[in-house]
C-alpha cells in the first residue's frame, strides 16, 4: 500500500530536502577546495625543498673550486703576476666546458674586483655591494636565486635573465681576506624542483584522495541521518501543534454549544424568575434572582472570551496587524495594561508566519496578565520580504528562576514555540532584561517560508476541514 504524504507534511520535507542538499553541495566544495589547497602547498613546499637543496649544492661546489683551483693562484693575483690571470682564465674555462659554470668574480672587501673571467670588469668598485661585506662579516657562504638587477650584473643580465649566485669566503695565509663569487645556470633548481613535485604533489594528492573517498560517504550519510531526524521532529512538531489546534476546537466547540448554552438558558430563566415573581414576594428574592442573572451574564461573557482565546480569529481574513491589535486591546481591557503597539508591514506575511506571529503574542501577552505584574508592555512588529520580526516587552518582575524551560511545572508554551519558530528557519529568544522586566524576541526569515502560499492549506486528520493556523 503506497502512502501519500499530506501537503501540509510535504512543504517543510522539501525545507529539508534543500537544506541537506545545500550541506552536501557545502561538504563537497570545502573538498574540493581542501583538495585545490593541498595541491598548491605540497606545490609550494616541494618547490622551497628543491630550491633549498639545490642552493646547497651549488655552495658546496663553489666551495671546492674556490679551495682547489682558485685560492692557491690568489696571492699571485694580488702580486698584479700577469700569469695568475691566464691561469685563473685556463681554470675557469676547464670548469665550464658542461655549461654549469658561467661567470666567476673574486672581491676585495671594500667592493673592487680583482679577477673576473669577463676582464672588462676587473678593478670595477661597487662599495655598496652588501653580499661582499656580509660574507667576509659572516664568513658564511650563501647562494640566492638573482634576477641580475644590481649595477655590477650589468654584464650578465644582458645574456641572461636569472642565475645562481654563490659568495663564499675566501681567507688568503697572510690575513687577507676576499669573496669568491660564482655564476651557475638554474637549470639544476628548475630540474629539482619538477622532479620533486612530481613526487611529493601527486603523494599528497593521492592521500587527501583516499581520505576524502573513504570520508565523504560516511559524512553524507550522517547528514541524510541528521535530516530525516530533522525532518521526523519537525514532523511530530507540526503533529502537536495540530492536535493542539484541533484540541483547541474541539474545547471551544463544545464550550459554545455546551456550557454556554446551559449557562445562556439559566440566564433566560433567571430573567423570567424575577419577571415572573408576585408583587408582593420579598424583596430579597427578587434581588437574589436578579444577582444569579447577572453572574450568569457574566460567566457567559467570559466563557465568550475564552472561546475565542482558544479558538483564534482567522488571520487570512482579518489579518495579522488587526489581530495583534485585539490581543493588545484585551489585555489592556481586562489586566489594566497599558500596552503600546508600534506595527510596520509592507507586506502581508504567509499563513505559517503569520500564526507564529499570532501565537507568540498570544503566549506573551497572557504571561504578562498572569505572571508579570507589570504596568506598561510594547509590542513591535516588522513584516519586510526578508524577515519578520516580533519584539514584546513588559516592565514586570522579570522570567523566574527556572526560565523557559518549566516542563515539570507544566508550562510548556514558550518551550513550544521556540521549536516551532526553529521549524520555520526562524528564532525566539526570551530574555530577562537588566533593569526589570522580559523581553520577547522572535525572527522568521520569510525567504524560508515565502513560497509555501501557493501549496494547498494543510488539512484535518479526515481530510476534510482546514486546520486553524
Amino acid at each position: 500500500m503506497m502512502i501519500s504524504r499530506r501537503p501540509g507534511e510535504a512543504r517543510p520535507q522539501r525545507r529539508v530536502d534543500r537544506l541537506i542538499g545545500r550541506t552536501i553541495a557545502a561538504l563537497v566544495s570545502t573538498s574540493l577546495l581542501a583538495f585545490a589547497l593541498v595541491g598548491a602547498g605540497a606545490a609550494k613546499v616541494a618547490s622551497d625543498i628543491a630550491r633549498s637543496n639545490a642552493l646547497a649544492e651549488a655552495v658546496r661546489s663553489a666551495n671546492v673550486v674556490s679551495r682547489t683551483a682558485f685560492a692557491p693562484l690568489i696571492p699571485a693575483l694580488l702580486r698584479h703576476d700577469p700569469r695568475a690571470i691566464v691561469m685563473l682564465d685556463n681554470a675557469v674555462r676547464t670548469r665550464s666546458r658542461d655549461g654549469a659554470i658561467l661567470r666567476i668574480k673574486v672581491w676585495l672587501r671594500d667592493g673592487t674586483i680583482v679577477y673576473s673571467d669577463e676582464h672588462s670588469a676587473i678593478g670595477a668598485r661597487f662599495p655598496s655591494q652588501s653580499e661582499v661585506l656580509n660574507t667576509v662579516d659572516t664568513q658564511v657562504a650563501r647562494a640566492s636565486l638573482s634576477n641580475l638587477d644590481d649595477p655590477e650584473n650589468a654584464t650578465e643580465s644582458t645574456l641572461f635573465d636569472r642565475l645562481v649566485e654563490v659568495y663564499v669566503p675566501m681567507n688568503l695565509d697572510d690575513g687577507t681576506k676576499l669573496v669568491f663569487e660564482m655564476y651557475s645556470s638554474d637549470r639544476r633548481v628548475i630540474t629539482a624542483e619538477h622532479e620533486l613535485q612530481s613526487k611529493l604533489v601527486p603523494f599528497a594528492l593521492l592521500a587527501l584522495l583516499i581520505l576524502l573517498v573513504t570520508q565523504l560517504p560516511i559524512s553524507v550519510w550522517l547528514i541524510r541521518r541528521l535530516g530525516r531526524a530533522q525532518s521526523e521532529r519537525s514532523r511530530l512538531m507540526r503533529s502537536a501543534l495540530a492536535a493542539s489546534d484541533r484540541e483547541r476546537r474541539r474545547v471551544a466547540r463544545d464550550l459554545h454549544d455546551g456550557v454556554v448554552q446551559d449557562l445562556a438558558s439559566a440566564g433566560y430563566a433567571m430573567g423570567a424568575l424575577s419577571r415572573t415573581l408576585p408583587s408582593d414576594a420579598a424583596a430579597g428574592s427578587r434581588d437574589l434572582a436578579d444577582t444569579v442573572g447577572s453572574v450568569v451574564q457574566r460567566a457567559i461573557s467570559s466563557l465568550r472570551t475564552l472561546i475565542v482565546d482558544i479558538y483564534p480569529p482567522d488571520l487570512n481574513a482579518v489579518g495579522l496587524n488587526a489581530a495583534v491589535q485585539d490581543l493588545a486591546a484585551k489585555l489592556q481591557m481586562n489586566s489594566g495594561v497599558d500596552v503600546a503597539v508600534e506595527v510596520s508591514m509592507t507586506i502581508e506575511p504567509p499563513s505559517e508566519v503569520s500564526a507564529m506571529v499570532y501565537r507568540c503574542v498570544r503566549e506573551s501577552l497572557f504571561n504578562i496578565a498572569k505572571h508579570a505584574d507589570a504596568r506598561h508592555a510594547e509590542i513591535r512588529l516588522t513584516a519586510a520580504p526578508a524577515a519578520v520580526r516580533l519584539r514584546v516587552h513588559d516592565d514586570g518582575v522579570g522570567m523566574p528562576v527556572g526560565g523557559v524551560d518549566r516542563h515539570r511545572e507544566g508550562h510548556v508554551g514558550l518551550t513550544l514555540l521556540r521549536d516551532a519558530a526553529a521549524d520555520l528557519g526562524g528564532t525566539m529568544v526570551v530574555r530577562a532584561e537588566p533593569g526589570g522586566g522580559t523581553t520577547v524576541l522572535l525572527d522568521i526569515p520569510v525567504s524560508n517560508t515565502g513560497q509555501l502560499d501557493a501549496d494547498p492549506e494543510p488539512r484535518s486528520a479526515d481530510g476534510r476541514q482546514p486546520l486553524p493556523t
